[in-house]
């Protein structure tokens, strides 16, 4: 414990990294065929490193007030499940309070404005119908550093996400008042990606160790951190959201000034 706090203070990490170093990063797309998006990401060398699986499956809902979407969008629900074999502490119901964590950190990220997503461009008609995107993670392994690579794993999984085309027309029903009809056209070849994906944010989580901070830590040095704090920036350098956990005590300002 002393010695990584130590070291981590005057610059230096057990691994020979910067403290803004990161490990080696592997993202692949196109994992799942019959998801309509999906990557894998992987920090660190295989079996020894943290490994993330992304899958996006998209549904057409038909639009309810009580749904709490507004009538001209769609939606983005996130859901997280680290796999007991990702961790020994994940095993019984250990991992439900970081699921829970973790799929909140991903809402709070991709399912509003702030993602970057044109959401309005996933309603189908008004009031009627809307895509839902069910964005399921799977943990399967966790050598630290687990947040930024689900940000990049559910990042790249919706930079590769194809809708089937939708044709909307009009059709006079029995009394001659013309009503909106839809129809997915069920063709590989006529799919089209989202709008906005090059907008969405790039997460960086920060741990403070001692007095100083690192980036991407080893499961040593997650073991011996008092915080963490993970900021998203969208292209622009805006911030579009920021979460913290962890905490034995809160940053220090100067630290955090330093962090921003």
């Amino acid at each position: 414990h002393d010695f990584i706090t130590r070291g981590v203070e005057s610059g230096f990490r057990s691994d020979g990294r910067g403290s803004l170093d990161r490990r080696e990063v592997t993202l692949r797309i196109g994992m799942i065929s019959q998801a309509n998006g999906s990557a894998r990401c992987r920090v660190g060398n295989l079996g020894v490193g943290t490994d993330i699986l992304v899958g996006i499956k998209a549904e057409v809902n038909p639009w309810s007030p009580s749904d709490g979407v507004p009538e001209n969008s769609g939606t983005i629900v996130c859901n997280v499940d680290c796999s007991p074999s990702a961790a020994q502490e994940f095993e019984g119901r250990g991992a439900e309070e970081l699921n829970v964590e973790l799929t909140q950190l991903l809402d709070r990220i991709f399912n509003g404005p702030q993602s970057g997503i044109d959401l309005e461009k996933l309603c189908i008609i008004p009031k009627q119908a809307y895509w839902i995107l069910h964005v399921d993670v799977l943990v399967l392994d966790v050598k630290g550093g687990i947040i930024d690579a689900l940000v990049w794993a559910t990042r790249a999984a919706l930079m590769s996400t194809r809708l089937p085309r939708v044709v909307v027309e009009s059709i006079p029903d029995e009394d001659g008042v013309m009503q909106a009809e839809f129809d997915v056209v069920d063709d590989p070849e006529d799919m089209t990606e989202l709008v906005g994906v090059e907008n969405m944010p790039i997460a960086v989580t920060f741990f403070q160790i001692g007095r100083r901070f690192v980036v991407d830590p080893s499961e040593q040095e997650e073991a011996v951190s008092q915080a963490r704090m993970t900021v998203a920036v969208s292209p622009s350098m805006d911030i579009c959201a920021m979460q913290k956990g962890g905490v034995l005590r809160g940053f220090s300002p100067a630290l955090l000034a330093e962090i921003m």
